[in-house]
């Protein structure tokens, strides 16, 4: 006697199912570790994301640290900076003054002598009056000068030698030694010079 065969599970129940499941908590924590990783990493060799940072360098300021520094360009710039939040609007960017007001400081004898004593005590004190400046007479009525602003003598001193050595000029830079030494010798001066006192100021 022939067994009756089973019968055979319906299609529909041997089909894959669709659905959700649960994420191994190993493949979390994995994927949370390389991303972590991966932050780790960028933060580290990523120099901030410039281009000119590059490995082993981490920032661009290490890679400036490390470059030899020209102590009389830093001077010049720190002085440009200070001479824009200063100077700059009355004797204008381009140091040409303004017409009539404030005379030019390129090309400027009074700027350019080999020794700045004179210049150091027109930015000290400020100058009024007649004065000749590159052939031209001018009548000055300043009062600004760097004591009443409260610029530091190594702000003047930065200044003084950025307007000495662009636009054309050339001359020797200030220190803040020279500008300590005019104060000394000028004690507590505080009105504006003449030029004919300026011109009676020895020069070195």
């Amino acid at each position: 006697m022939n067994a009756e065969p089973q019968a055979s599970a319906p299609l529909a129940e041997a089909a894959p199912k669709v659905g959700f499941a649960a994420v191994p908590i190993w493949l979390i924590i994995l994927t949370a570790l390389l991303g972590y990783r991966g932050c780790m990493y960028v933060d580290q060799f990523g120099g901030g994301f410039d281009p000119k940072v590059y490995t082993p360098y981490a920032s661009f300021k290490q890679l400036d640290d490390l470059q030899t520094k020209d102590a009389n360009a830093e001077m010049i710039q720190r002085g440009k900076r200070r001479y824009n939040e200063t100077c700059g609007q009355c004797h204008q960017a381009g140091g040409l003054g303004t017409p009539w007001q404030f005379p030019p400081l390129a090309g400027s004898e009074w700027v350019t002598a080999p020794d700045p004593a004179r210049l150091i005590r027109i930015s000290l004190h400020a100058v009024q009056g007649p004065i000749t400046v590159n052939g031209q007479q001018w009548d000055l009525i300043m009062s600004l000068n760097a004591i009443t602003l409260g610029i530091s003598d190594d702000d003047l001193a930065a200044i003084l030698t950025y307007i000495r050595q662009d636009w054309g000029n050339k001359a020797p830079a200030v220190t803040p030694a020279q500008i300590a030494a005019v104060k000394k010798e000028t004690g507590d001066r505080a009105t504006p010079w003449t030029a004919e006192e300026l011109k009676a100021v020895p020069l070195k």
